[in-house]
């Protein structure tokens, strides 16, 4: 059973599957966006990376601005919304969001606006995001409306960002036991040969590796295939960043005559949908991975 508890004092929805912390949804407003954090295995181990809103030993601590699980982009009609460097902007709940649970299926559903460093409104943004479990797989559906209500919007081409990202856990890290294996059949494993899933498309990308106890996990994002500019290219990487990023195409091409950038008129909306599947395991062996992943697609 799903249940979501707002906790209006702490600016956060606190997620759990039959009576056990799954994750919280935080959005105060003491950080630049929105994120998941801690994402936990049915037993309470860590799915995420701590830092920075816990130090936990053994964790990298590069990346200050990788938290949980988030939505961000580095060039938002020129505004960097992904690190927090200075001149960066923000994304900020407006109020807070409304929680549920029914059927089996959470539910948290607000609206995040988009600023820059002035304070500027950039966009409106509808975020809905549905939580379920079967057994220990937990599915969790993320969808952005994008409302361009205050002019045309430019999503710029940088590898900087991704629209659904996540930071593993260091015992995850593909450079060193992770594996990372997309749609494509490409696969970075343990360090091994070169980083041929960085910046390729696909329709999912998976990335698992040990957790700090030893037990394997994994992350499988898909892209909805009505999503714009799908299959989204993907910025996953040895050292634990996995977000998929449709924009960045000069960098992960090599060409500095591609552009990737997105513009939506004023007035217009663009929709981002993404499942997140997270599994027991090493790698997409378990079917109903694959059952789930054309499921969302249909």
């Amino acid at each position: 059973m799903i249940d979501i508890q707002l906790d209006t004092d702490a600016a956060k929805a606190v997620v759990s599957v039959d009576g056990t912390l799954f994750t919280e949804y935080r959005y105060g407003h003491y950080v630049c966006r929105p994120y998941l954090c801690p994402v936990l295995t049915p037993g309470g181990q860590r799915l995420t990376r701590g830092y920075p809103a816990e130090e936990i030993e053994g964790e990298n601590q590069d990346h200050y601005h990788h938290r949980g699980i988030y939505v961000a982009h580095g060039l938002v009609n020129g505004v960097n919304l992904w690190d927090e460097s200075t001149g960066h902007g923000a994304m900020l709940q407006r109020g807070d969001p409304e929680v549920g649970a029914a059927g089996g299926v959470g539910s948290i559903d607000g609206i995040v606006d988009w600023f820059g460093p002035e304070g500027e409104r950039l966009l409106e943004e509808q975020r809905s995001i549905r939580i379920a479990a079967e057994g220990e797989l937990r599915i969790l559906d993320h969808r952005s409306e994008m409302r361009m209500k205050y002019g045309d919007v430019t999503f710029g081409d940088t590898k900087e960002g991704g629209l659904f990202s996540i930071r593993v856990p260091t015992s995850m890290d593909a450079k060193e036991r992770g594996r990372i294996e997309n749609s494509e059949g490409q696969v970075y494993d343990s360090g091994q040969g070169e980083e041929t899933t960085w910046g390729k498309p696909a329709a999912w990308v998976d990335y698992s590796g040990p957790l700090s106890n030893g037990e394997e996990w994994g992350h499988t994002v898909v892209d909805h295939r009505d999503n714009p500019l799908h299959p989204t290219h993907w910025h996953v990487r040895g050292y634990g960043l996995f977000t998929a990023n449709a924009f960045g195409l000069h960098d992960f091409k090599g060409d500095a005559d591609v552009d990737g950038s997105l513009t939506v008129a004023a007035s217009d909306t663009a929709v981002f949908r993404y499942r997140l599947i997270i599994h027991p395991g090493r790698g997409v062996g378990n079917p109903r991975i694959g059952e789930l992943i054309d499921e969302f697609q249909s």
